[in-house]
């Protein structure tokens, strides 16, 4: 099966099911875990009761350029300094996301819905995010065990 994505051949990985790779799988992880920081820095959503997936769904996708690696990815790519394979991979699924959001929320309510751990409902106040080397991880706050990470380049901070 070739990914619905890249088109490279689906040979596993945990969007196996959707037609999807493994590199654009890590590259839809990192982008769903950044929305989950940005998320839980926006004041504005703290009172909501609706799970992050649906806050990432309502919000177009431009909202992760406020986020420090795209900032700094789309500078360096204006500059020509960057020739970036797993940029180049974010920006195909970035674009795949706008073009098919009834798949990216049905990948939203099965993976990211609840803590895969203790069941939590991800809703705003129930993750926090902490910086582990390349990584932010997303953790939830009542069982304290991990969800979801996304990678950033020592490059970009």
């Amino acid at each position: 099966m070739q990914c619905i994505i890249c088109k490279s051949e689906v040979v596993g990985g945990k969007y196996k099911d959707f037609g999807i790779c493994e590199k654009c799988g890590k590259a839809l992880d990192d982008i769903i875990a950044a929305y989950f920081e940005l998320l839980e820095r926006d004041l504005e959503i703290k009172s909501e009761k609706v799970p992050y997936y649906v806050l990432m769904m309502s919000r177009k996708l431009w909202y992760l350029e406020q986020t420090l690696w795209w900032q700094a990815y789309k500078e360096l790519k204006e500059e020509g300094k960057v020739d970036d394979e797993y940029f180049q991979r974010l920006e195909m699924v970035i674009d795949w996301m706008e073009a098919n959001p009834k798949i990216v929320r049905e990948i939203g309510e099965k993976f990211f819905s609840r803590c895969p751990n203790c069941n939590a409902e991800l809703i705003p106040g129930s993750i926090e995010v902490k910086e582990d080397g390349e990584y932010r991880v997303v953790i939830c706050k009542k069982c304290k065990k991990e969800i979801t990470r996304y990678y950033m380049p020592k490059k970009f901070y």
